[in-house]
């Protein structure tokens, strides 16, 4: 920011002033313009320091058991109140959780294209304007008739794997909790919600690898007592130290300063020197105009030269899918090249709809099927109803006793989910829950 202080030189200065701020404001412009996002002061808001993402221990939406799931999976994670950006190597890693404050995109996107690795979970904070470098597009998520939820819960949508990744090694079904939908031209979903809407995007930045995740909440105590969530941030964080350098844990409160790699070698920052410089040179109005669109068109031609000559996720260096289209054909399509897909989303809800009869129905412990039916009866269940359960019970049953059978596991299409799924959210529904009774 130009200080214009009172007293501060004449009328003329104050001129060069504004015609050196003009050039600042339309070299931003600029470079946004051609799509280069690179602002030239990386310095970063103090960011807020809100209850969420806390990393103190017994925290229900904190961060604490993400750092035992590092434990476990035998990476160290690095949980700075403050990072210096200008102390990261190229083979060190990011893991961004929910940013609430302005980001040094132009660190990070040096880091990344020197070969680091970035992870950067958010839904609703202040991610977007980094994400939209890399062509990733964030909206709210509002599930459609063909999205997989928890019990029936739009604000607990199910994430299915989508494409061939370390990310979902052992992954069967991620349990969101009121995601982003992510989206990009070309990349195919590394999780998938539902047609085109992601969890999870991932792809090459140069050297670098850049993680997209629609959640944030994933990574909170209570969502990792998931099993599978909690194997994706074990892959996770596994995927980020691969190369042997440190991760970083970024939460909300983490104060990030600095500026990666030499920022007297950065054209970038050498520019942002001269113009302050500049502010108080003694050079007539006119001089100073015609020299400002100098520097404009050399930095434009700067930006346009630092461009990639190609998309970063482009498609045939990913090895991505030919296109398919949207809403519920696109979804049909998607699962009809992967049969299997759906067995695992059955399985969570087969052990949530249990979980849930039990509670209704007041069982303990591990009741035969009989006695499950015998107590759906004295809630008041119907003969028909009570036989709808038990041959669902007995479907899902049957699917988790071949899922490791030879060849191969049986086959859940889309269209045998939901017809479970509403069966026995049907019955749930006639159920009296006990947190409603008197």
């Amino acid at each position: 920011m130009w200080d214009d202080g009172p007293g501060h030189h004449s009328n003329g200065a104050l001129g060069y002033k504004r015609v050196a701020r003009f050039v600042r404001h339309a070299l931003g412009l600029t470079l946004v313009l051609v799509a280069f996002g690179l602002g030239a002061n990386p310095a970063l808001a103090q960011r807020d320091t809100g209850e969420d993402f806390a990393l103190r221990a017994g925290s229900w939406n904190g961060l604490a058991q993400l750092v035992v799931v590092a434990e476990e999976a035998g990476v160290v994670l690095d949980t700075p109140a403050e990072l210096d950006l200008s102390r990261l190597r190229p083979e060190d890693a990011l893991l961004l959780i929910h940013p609430t404050g302005d980001l040094p995109r132009s660190s990070l996107a040096a880091f990344l294209r020197a070969g680091g690795r970035i992870a950067i979970a958010d839904d609703y904070g202040d991610a977007e304007p980094f994400l939209e470098l890399y062509g990733i597009a964030r909206s709210p998520h509002d599930p459609g008739p063909e999205a997989l939820l928890l019990r029936g819960n739009p604000a607990l949508p199910l994430a299915s794997p989508g494409t061939a990744h370390p990310l979902t090694e052992g992954v069967r079904a991620l349990v969101a909790n009121h995601p982003a939908a992510l989206r990009h031209a070309e990349l195919e979903p590394v999780l998938v919600l539902e047609g085109d809407a992601a969890l999870v995007l991932a792809g090459a930045v140069d050297d670098g690898r850049l993680v997209a995740i629609g959640d944030p909440s994933l990574f909170i105590e209570n969502m990792l007592r998931f099993r599978d969530n909690r194997r994706f941030a074990a892959n996770l964080l596994r995927y980020l130290g691969e190369r042997g350098g440190r991760v970083y844990l970024v939460a909300p409160s983490t104060e990030l300063s600095g500026t990666y790699g030499d920022a007297r070698g950065n054209p970038l920052e050498r520019l942002d020197d001269w113009l302050e410089n500049a502010a108080h040179a003694e050079l007539p109005p006119s001089a100073l105009t015609i020299l400002a669109w100098v520097i404009a068109a050399i930095a434009l031609l700067f930006a346009v030269s630092a461009l990639p000559r190609i998309m970063p996720y482009g498609a045939a260096a990913l090895g991505l899918e030919p296109a398919r289209g949207g809403g519920f054909a696109g979804r049909v399509a998607f699962y009809a090249r992967r049969p299997k897909a759906l067995v695992h989303p059955a399985l969570i809800y087969k052990f949530e709809l249990e979980g849930e009869l039990m509670r209704r129905l007041g069982l303990e412990g591990q009741p035969l099927l009989r006695d499950v039916l015998a107590a759906a009866e004295v809630y008041g269940l119907t003969a028909a109803e009570r036989e709808s359960l038990r041959a669902l019970l007995l479907e899902l049953d049957e699917i988790r006793r071949k899922i490791d059978l030879p060849p191969a596991p049986p086959r859940v299409g889309p269209r045998d989910l939901r017809r479970m799924v509403d069966t026995g959210e049907a019955i749930l529904a006639r159920l009296p829950d006990p947190a409603n009774r008197t």
